[in-house]
């Protein structure tokens, strides 16, 4: 990667700011208020939920596509160690989040300590049970990938 391609993103976005940073904070205020309502207030509920649907999203694409995981959090299936390792919230609370996910039948433990989750079909059990939130979702991100286009 030349200099030149290096520094374009950064260039880009210090040029348009307030156009990156409003099309930005749209996006998320939304998401997070749908994801308020979805998970009942409970922020940690949903990283740790989003820590193990990530990994199993990746799987969904595809192991032929490029993937970049210079942190390692994506290399290997979500355990209750990794989750709390990454996320930074507590042993304990995570593991009373997967339990209360398992109980939503929003995930599932498979193998000794990996979580994944839960299907109906091929589809998740979230995508199914929340359809018009992820809905919601779909047009919020073309809307912020529409917004921002031309400029990268």
């Amino acid at each position: 990667m030349s200099q030149d391609e290096k520094v374009f993103p950064d260039t880009v976005v210090q040029e348009n700011y307030v156009t990156f940073q409003h099309e930005f904070i749209e996006f998320l205020v939304a998401q997070l208020i749908d994801f308020r309502k979805v998970f009942n207030g409970d922020l940690d509920e949903l990283l740790v939920f989003i820590f193990v649907a990530r990994y199993y999203l990746r799987e969904e694409r595809g192991r032929t596509q490029e993937h970049h995981d210079q942190d390692g959090y994506w290399a290997a299936p979500p355990t209750l160690s990794r989750i709390a390792e990454f996320t930074g919230i507590a042993r304990e609370t995570v593991r009373r989040k997967l339990i209360s996910l398992q109980a939503r039948g929003l995930i599932e433990k498979v193998d000794h300590d990996k979580w994944q989750p839960t299907t109906k079909g091929d589809i998740p059990v979230i995508r199914l049970d929340y359809e018009q939130f992820w809905a919601r979702e779909m047009r919020r991100l073309v809307k912020l990938i529409r917004a921002l286009k031309s400029y990268v």
